[in-house]
């Protein structure tokens, strides 16, 4: 699906939605990531990130709404590697910091007065790709790098991230309501590099890699 599509399916949700609904209300909700990456990726953590941004409700019936929001998202993960003896110390450290424009789409359904179970699927646009990275390895007095600074990896990262979002919500009535989510990429977010110098034997892919996190937010409705 082109970006040309994804925001004409947007534009067309959002009409019918406009068109369907009792009543509309806008927000704004900032929070915190716990994102990780999944899949071919070994000894993985997670990275602290953030998101930002607005969403607007469509209340379809007294139980059952949908939510568009508009989110900047901070997300990747982050490894770490440590070995020490007598002659030899290694301790390395690489942050992937993925920015994402994401659109999230959530179904909601209240339970009880305010609280509500959501789901909903998410499509994500990068906007940029980091690898932040620190490396101290001295082997034998030999060997030794010291070195940290920050790589631009965004040509290696899939430009679009489609993905599915559970969760739950509670709004007070004065409006302030708060947010927890889990988000299941379900894109291979690992581009399938093809180099031009090995024509005999091209190169194969390093593997699939998933976005993954949990959120955290809070937010208040206009």
């Amino acid at each position: 699906m082109t970006k040309n599509q994804i925001t004409s399916l947007v534009v067309v949700l959002l009409t019918t939605l406009n068109v369907a609904a009792q009543k509309v209300t806008f927000g704004a909700k900032a929070g915190l990531n716990l994102a990780t990456l999944t899949g071919d990726v070994e000894d993985m953590k997670s990275l602290t990130g953030y998101h930002v941004g607005g969403s607007a409700e469509f209340k379809i019936t007294e139980k059952f709404s949908v939510q568009p929001e508009l989110l900047y998202s901070l997300e990747g993960g982050k490894s770490s590697f440590f070995y020490e003896d007598e002659i030899s110390r290694i301790d390395t450290e690489e942050k992937m910091k993925l920015g994402y424009l994401n659109l999230p789409i959530m179904a909601k359904y209240y339970v009880a007065d305010g609280l509500s179970l959501e789901a909903g699927p998410q499509i994500g646009y990068l906007l940029h790709a980091n690898s932040h990275y620190d490396y101290d390895v001295n082997i034998g007095n030999e060997f030794v790098i010291k070195e940290s600074g920050k790589e631009d990896i965004k040509d290696f990262v899939e430009k679009i991230n489609v993905g599915i979002n559970f969760g739950l919500g509670y709004q007070l009535k004065n409006n302030l309501f708060f947010q927890a989510r889990y988000h299941l990429g379900l894109t291979n977010i690992n581009k399938d590099l093809q180099s031009d110098d090995f024509e005999e034997e091209p190169s194969e892919s390093v593997g699939k890699i998933k976005n993954s996190s949990f959120q955290f937010s809070i937010g208040y409705r206009f």
